[in-house]
């Protein structure tokens, strides 16, 4: 774990979480199915957090800047103004207020027109852990 861990930690720590927690949920299932034993060497509580640094210590979460509600008028007019499909998926998530996994995860299906209603299906969010 460590050899496959250490050359993306610091480089690309949220890569490299997800890297871990990918390989453990592989591991954690193969043990379920009896496909191998012992303890899984991609555990973080009680292994890995004791020989790789916190993701906190190694890179600070930097937010994308947020835009003034002042400038969301004009905003959404230029935003209006472009026909790509990404402004129409952009506009979706500014106006249901959801995550962009759930924006592209969206069907046809799911959205009543005349109602004016999104009925999100209770299934788990897929844009990741």
């Amino acid at each position: 774990m460590l050899r496959a861990l250490q050359p993306i930690w610091t480089e690309k720590p949220e890569t490299a979480s997800r890297v871990r927690g990918r390989i453990e949920a592989v591991l954690s299932y193969a043990a379920a199915r009896n496909w191998r034993q012992g303890e899984n060497p991609a555990r973080w509580r009680g292994h890995l957090d004791h020989l790789l640094p916190r993701r906190s210590k190694v890179a600070t979460v930097e937010n994308h800047a947020a835009l003034p509600w002042q400038q969301m008028a004009s905003f959404m007019t230029a935003l209006r103004a472009t026909s790509a499909t990404a402004a129409r998926a952009l506009e979706f998530a500014i106006l249901t207020a959801c995550r962009s996994g759930e924006v592209f995860g969206a069907r046809w299906s799911e959205i009543d027109m005349e109602a004016a209603v999104w009925t999100v299906p209770a299934r788990p969010y897929e844009g990741g852990p």
